[in-house]
């Protein structure tokens, strides 16, 4: 547990090829990510939904989020250090705002890519009625942490229950998650080396001041892989007195009854009535 208190997740979306967030079990997600093979080369390989909005008699807070500036149209304005990241339109418009320029761009423009470094966002253009699809990879640069299904995982699950069901994003849990995946914030457009103190204080307040607090950036409840989450977290020193192994040990259903089909005490129901000698001794005879 951290000092301050930690996030525990609302639901269980882990083991499901797609995700759907910010969601009505009825009718829909806003976002709604279906992961796919990646390709040669690359850390992971999605598709991806913006939904405009979700009709029917959908929950109040769900109704309350599509209402307000923080609906999810697309990720904050960020960065990667070590990730070009490439996206294609499948369907609508998607407008890409690449170094403060940008770009609108359709099925027909193809696939193509963000190099590491530069500051960008994406989101569903104003212009598209219904929703936006569009595929996303990166480059895998064979780190611990990177863009890949586990970071995806973790910040789409925890982002929709911090909207959903928190009063908002809790600023250092979600610095510790995006540092985890290769996604850093920059510094406001007037600073200088927008870059420099936008990873370091992501590294600096997610990763290291958040360690010694407890927090972490993933959780077993949106992880599929969960084993390989756990590796993640432990090549980061302040993390691995928060990581619990003991899983691995534990064993299946199956093994469990068969364990129980094994021979019983003969006194085991009536252990309650032994009597105790120690407490029949007089004071006097006691040791």
């Amino acid at each position: 547990m951290g000092l301050i208190s930690p996030f525990v997740p609302y639901h269980n979306s882990a083991g499901q090829t797609e995700i759907k967030k910010f969601r009505d079990p009825r009718f829909g997600g806003l976002l709604t990510t279906e992961f796919l093979p990646p390709l040669p080369g690359r850390s992971f390989r999605l598709r991806q939904t913006y939904r405009r909005d979700i009709e029917g008699p959908i929950p109040e807070n769900l109704r309350k989020l599509i209402d307000s500036p923080r609906r999810p149209k697309g990720p904050p304005v960020h960065f990667h250090q070590f990730q070009t990241e490439y996206f294609t339109v499948e369907h609508g418009i998607c407008a890409v705002e690449i170094d403060g320029v940008v770009r609108k761009m359709t099925d027909e423009d193809g696939e193509t890519s963000v190099k590491a470094g530069h500051i960008h966002a994406f989101w569903i253009d104003d212009s598209v009625p219904d929703y936006m699809t569009v595929i996303l990879s990166a480059s895998d640069p064979g780190m611990d942490y990177q863009l890949d299904r586990v970071f995806f995982e973790n910040w789409y699950g925890y982002w929709s229950d911090a909207l959903l069901h928190e009063s908002g994003l809790d600023w250092i849990q979600t610095l510790c998650t995006h540092d985890a995946g290769d996604h850093y914030t920059p510094a406001p457009a007037w600073m200088p080396f927008r870059r420099f103190f936008g990873y370091w204080t992501c590294v600096i307040v997610g990763r290291w001041i958040g360690g010694l607090l407890g927090y972490k950036p993933f959780f077993r409840e949106y992880t599929t892989d969960w084993d390989f989450a756990v590796a993640k977290m432990k090549g980061q020193p302040l993390l691995r007195r928060l990581i619990h192994d003991s899983y691995t040990a534990k064993t299946s259903w199956f093994k469990q009854v068969e364990l129980s089909k094994g021979p019983k005490p003969t006194n085991a129901e009536y252990e309650e009535w032994v009597v105790d000698i120690a407490e029949q001794r007089s004071g006097s005879n006691r040791i």
